[in-house]
């Protein structure tokens, strides 16, 4: 069976103002390997993937700008949504297109941009290991990685000792899912099940995303019924203009994942960092003697344990711990890290 990717470019990562704007959205940003996040996924992905099996989602006005970035990818492997309206109207379109084009025998992976996974060879393993699983028990399938630290910014995974052995490795079955819980919902759980980050990696196969979607998003599935209906018709791009001016903005993760009841877990054994917003560069980008992070031109005395980010001109700091300082030229953005 074949097996493709699906990389999300469509969001404005908001997290990373002033930087990520309207017009240069967090995909375009340099990553620490220094190309965008974008160009690091897709290359990432191209030493397991064919090109023609690596597909693209994005926004219309990103479409220029991200097919510049990779310009290895055929036009035809585009998935354009007229205005973004989140992960779970992006991949059910995605997915429509897909196996309506290629073939509706497929397995799809989604993965987000926002990734810092240095380890190739493990992370390749990772995949087709994850792709055999989908394929031997026929059901939806997420990356899970250990928590390192009580970590509220992300979704929550919820195991208990119930497994499945494959290939003489456990695999897990997901009691429940919670997407970004409070302190006090980790606590409690971590007592109860064997808990893990969502990675935002997944594997599915193509129908049982769809199938889902039907289950549990009644209205993003009457209008992706809509545009099935007008594929190979001159009014399909109108169709989907139309229908993505009505359906919700509500992601994947909120839409299915916390519905979901046959969601199998496979261990993510990999160095695996969440890089979408300023205080995650502490995880993956070393420090000076005083623990600030610096990038650009900056001098200061007696500031510890800051981000300093300046683009333009010289930043200057006395006496200052604890901050995120952003300097973008015409913008300025100063935060104590506890705020983000």
């Amino acid at each position: 069976m074949k097996n493709i990717a699906l990389i999300l470019a469509g969001g404005r990562g908001k997290r990373f103002w002033p930087h990520s704007r309207f017009n240069k959205p967090k995909q375009l940003l340099a990553s620490p390997s220094g190309n965008s996040m974008l160009r690091d996924t897709f290359e990432r992905l191209l030493t397991y993937f064919e090109t023609d099996d690596i597909y693209v989602a994005t926004i219309e006005d990103l479409f220029q700008p991200i097919r510049q970035i990779i310009p290895e990818i055929d036009i035809l492997n585009y998935i354009i949504e007229p205005v973004g309206k989140d992960t779970a109207a992006s991949i059910a379109l995605s997915t429509l297109l897909i196996t309506h084009y290629r073939s509706e025998d497929i397995n799809i992976a989604i993965f987000p941009i926002d990734h810092y996974i240095p380890e190739q060879e493990k992370f390749h393993q990772l995949l087709e290991f994850s792709f055999q699983v989908v394929q031997k028990f026929q059901k939806p399938v997420i990356l899970g990685i250990e928590p390192k630290r009580e970590e509220p910014r992300y979704g929550y995974l919820c195991t208990s000792n119930q497994v499945e052995q494959f290939k003489e490795r456990d695999i897990y079955v997901v009691n429940k899912f919670k997407e970004k819980p409070d302190l006090d919902w980790i606590k409690q759980n971590s007592k109860i099940y064997k808990l893990f980050w969502n990675s935002g990696i997944y594997f599915f196969p193509a129908q049982t995303i769809l199938k889902q979607i039907e289950r549990w998003m009644p209205k993003l599935n009457k209008a992706i019924t809509e545009i099935a209906q007008s594929i190979g018709t001159l009014e399909k791009g109108e169709i989907i203009r139309q229908q993505f001016q009505i359906i919700d903005s509500i992601s994947f993760e909120y839409g299915i994942l916390e519905k979901i009841d046959d969601l199998l877990l496979v261990k993510g054994n990999i160095i695996w960092e969440d890089i979408g917003s300023w205080i995650a560069m502490e995880r993956f980008v070393t420090n000076d003697n005083n623990g600030n992070i610096i990038q650009g031109k900056y001098t200061g005395i007696d500031t510890h344990n800051c981000i300093i980010v300046n683009n333009k001109g010289l930043t200057v700091t006395i006496g200052l711990s604890d901050l995120v300082i952003i300097n973008d030229g015409p913008i300025q953005l100063i935060y104590p890290k506890s705020r983000e």
